[in-house]
């Protein structure tokens, strides 16, 4: 069981530590602007998920190192 838990929670980690980098990457080739009418268009909410990405995977990381099997 401990096993089981061991690796989803491991690959859950690096898969949201991945997705954080991700929002992180699209956000800097995704520039503020402003349109014609001057209201500013920011892709903002990147940041908050990449942060949330990386915090959650952080986590589930040492939930994985919590668990890990001993030999």
């Amino acid at each position: 069981m401990k096993t089981t838990i061991h690796r989803w929670s491991l690959r859950l980690g690096l898969l949201l530590i991945l997705a954080g980098l991700a929002c992180f990457a699209a956000r800097m080739f995704n520039p503020a602007y402003l349109d014609a009418s001057g209201m500013l268009h920011e892709p903002f909410y990147l940041v908050i998920l990449g942060y949330a990405g990386l915090f959650s995977g952080a986590v589930s990381l040492l939930i994985s190192f919590g668990t890990r099997h001993h030999a």
